[in-house]
């Protein structure tokens, strides 16, 4: 599957193990891998950015991840030439055109997905009981974090977050200060 963003594409495929992967990242010049730190890795992905200049060579990225029965999940921001990626309990943010890491963020809990404000320059990191705000370049704004979160929703400048033991809470998506509903 090929996913088009800028001039660019790219793809997204599951590997059987590692083994696999690395021997892809190896055979590219330059190519990232990440997550590889985690203590249990138990499925892995490859992205391939497709460049569209003739003489441009593919930049691979690995992932290994934990499982979890969570999926890595990848926001592209073709404006900032980022594409980040959410696996196991971080945020990693990879600049495509020098082919290197912009930021990485560690989050408190496991990454469950992205919600991109893109009217508010803000991405939202949701995980299992936190959520972060960064500015679309990778910058933290705010973290707040309660109880499991079960579901979130987002309205005008209100973030929803309900919680599996908790009561229900709403922030504001800008400051994180808690607000009444």
């Amino acid at each position: 599957m090929f996913i088009t963003f800028g001039s660019n594409q790219i793809s997204i495929q599951s590997l059987a193990n590692k083994a696999d992967m690395v021997k892809i990242l190896e055979g590219d010049l330059e190519s990232l891998l990440l997550g590889e730190i985690a203590e249990h890795n138990l499925e892995f992905y490859l992205a391939k950015v497709h460049f569209q200049s003739y003489d441009s060579k593919p930049f691979c990225i690995g992932i290994c991840s934990e499982g979890h029965g969570l999926k890595p999940h990848v926001l592209i921001q073709p404006e900032w030439d980022l594409i980040l990626f959410g696996y196991n309990q971080e945020v990693t943010g990879v600049n495509i055109n020098n082919r290197q890491i912009a930021f990485q963020i560690p989050l408190n809990s496991l990454f469950y997905y992205f919600l991109h404000l893109k009217e508010r320059g803000i991405v939202l990191i949701v995980q299992e009981v936190d959520v972060t705000a960064i500015t679309e370049s990778g910058k933290e704004l705010w973290r707040y974090g309660k109880d499991l979160i079960t579901q979130t929703a987002v309205e005008g400048e209100k973030l929803y977050l309900n919680f599996m033991d908790e009561s229900p809470t709403c922030l504001n998506i800008v400051s994180g200060e808690l607000v009444s509903a």
